[in-house]
């Protein structure tokens, strides 16, 4: 099986996860003072006024306590946001390539790889290589590295990584935000340094161990640098896989560059938007589908489907804290085309609005744990981890009424047996339906029994009636009902 194809993905803010045994040890050194920062008690809440200068003093080590943990919730692919030396917890401003001494150093990141391995799980590392820290050794614009860099000297090597409209005020960065200078990937020689030399950035942590990397603002590098990156990751190990953050319609980032995959935000959208009922079903239903129809399943199965992460809020609070509506949307999550991506302490219920109230440090009091809803966790994932259709499944079309609040779609390979259904009912009301199955191996003559969620569907000739309670969602599976009866034999059984 396709390792593409088969994620549950957990996502780590490293700051806000776990401390490790030498968290003490780094506090009385003073690194997290280094720049201005502050230390912050664990059960606090982060403040927007800190501009990502608060710590909480999880780190790398502090993961590798947690993987049993974290295997337990049935995920197998962990993704970290960035480990690289930066000024803020969230590492997003890159002063120099190597592990901030913070969150630890090769001999901690390459224990994570070995017994992330030895428990079959991955580890994707956040690439950030669209723009650094204006307070970084190629930019240092406020001297922490001596008087050199690309602000201070205009004849410096690094000027040539940055994209100056007018030398040292004027030059283009993210989002105009002067901390974070954009750097100029059309020059060769970053190129080398980032992606393509044998000891560059991203071949280096491949070689170490790491199973593949996320590239921050993928959508801003531009196709050719996606394909250039991920031509680089795959040139050491092709089995590796990297995938880009895209917020908009995925189809021109999967079809048009080398990415296995891409942050399918368009499906959180969807999704989102149709449970707190600002898309019509019936919209939620032809944009599932057109994903599938432009994009193809096969890479869709390679992307994460998204629905919290450190850049939104968190689920329940986007859900206004309604569990049935949270099920509903792992329900979702399982079932498309996609690996679902769970947010760390999601599954624990735990709460959040946007950034950086969505980044609260992990929660690792059960007593303040929703435990059924951390069970239902479990159990879909455990779904989407055993039913060989949701690993790469061709797609199936179902058609609704318009008017119809449900919607619904197929998954299944090349053995009947393995075919699932896929049902939410999107309104307040009970509903019962009768729809055609235009599936040349749909097996009438048997039941149809929920592997997850509530609600009843019941195979006919060529179509299936369904009764979905108010806000359900549901996946229906095939139940045999005959002993030595088999259908659409074949010679070679």
């Amino acid at each position: 099986m396709d390792w593409k194809k088969s994620q549950i993905v957990y996502q780590i803010f490293i700051d806000r996860f776990n401390k490790g045994p030498k968290f003490n040890e780094k506090l009385d050194s003073g690194l997290y003072l280094r720049d201005g920062g502050k230390i912050r008690n664990w059960e606090e809440t982060p403040s927007r006024e800190s501009h990502g200068m608060e710590f909480f003093g999880g780190d790398i080590d502090g993961i590798t306590d947690k993987l049993d943990y974290i295997k337990e919730l049935g995920a197998n692919v962990l993704y970290l946001t960035p480990i690289f030396l930066a000024s803020t917890n969230h590492k997003y401003d890159t002063h120099a390539f190597k592990i901030d001494p913070q969150f630890g150093d090769e001999k901690s990141l390459k224990r994570l790889f070995d017994e992330s391995h030895a428990r079959g799980m991955k580890i994707v590392l956040d690439g950030v290589f669209n723009h650094v820290g204006a307070d970084g050794i190629w930019f240092n614009r406020s001297r922490r590295y001596g008087k050199g860099g690309a602000f201070n000297d205009p004849k410096s090597p690094f000027v040539e990584f940055f994209d100056f409209k007018k030398w040292p005020n004027q030059y283009r960065s993210w989002y105009d935000v002067k901390l974070l200078p954009e750097l100029n990937l059309k020059n060769e020689k970053l190129r080398k340094i980032l992606f393509e030399d044998e000891n560059s950035v991203v071949k280096r942590y491949i070689k170490m161990g790491a199973d593949g990397w996320r590239l921050d603002c993928a959508h801003d590098l531009g196709k050719e640098i996606n394909s250039l990156i991920a031509n680089s990751v795959h040139s050491v190990n092709l089995d590796s896989y990297v995938v880009g953050e895209v917020g908009s319609y995925p189809l021109e980032w999967l079809k048009a560059t080398k990415l296995d995959g891409v942050m399918n935000y368009y499906f959180a959208n969807l999704v989102l938007n149709g449970l707190m009922g600002k898309f019509k079903p019936y919209i939620v239903k032809r944009e599932l589908d057109r994903m599938v129809e432009e994009i193809g399943v096969d890479a869709l199965s390679k992307s994460w489907n998204m629905l919290s992460s450190h850049d939104s809020p968190r689920l329940n609070w986007t859900l206004n804290g309604n569990d049935q509506l949270k099920r509903m949307a792992l329900t979702f999550q399982i079932a498309y085309p996609g690996n679902p991506l769970i947010y760390y302490g999601e599954e624990n219920g735990m709460n959040g609005g946007p950034d950086p109230d969505n980044r609260r440090a992990m929660i690792w009091d059960g007593h303040q744990w929703d435990w059924k809803f951390r069970e239902f966790v479990i159990e879909v994932m455990n779904v989407k981890s055993v039913e060989p259709a949701l690993k790469g499944g061709r797609y199936l079309k179902i058609t609704f009424d318009p008017s119809s609040p449900i919607v619904g779609f197929g998954r299944y390979n090349e053995k009947p047996e393995n075919t699932l259904f896929f049902f939410a009912n999107l309104s307040d009301e009970n509903v019962h339906e009768d729809v055609p199955i235009a599936y040349s191996y749909f097996m009438h003559n048997v039941e149809l029994e929920p592997i997850i969620g509530r609600g009843e569907a019941v195979a006919r000739i060529s179509r299936i009636e369904i009764e979905m309670p108010p806000r359900s969602a549901a996946i229906f599976k095939f139940k045999p009902r005959f002993s030595t009866y088999k259908m659409y034999k074949d010679i070679n059984d």
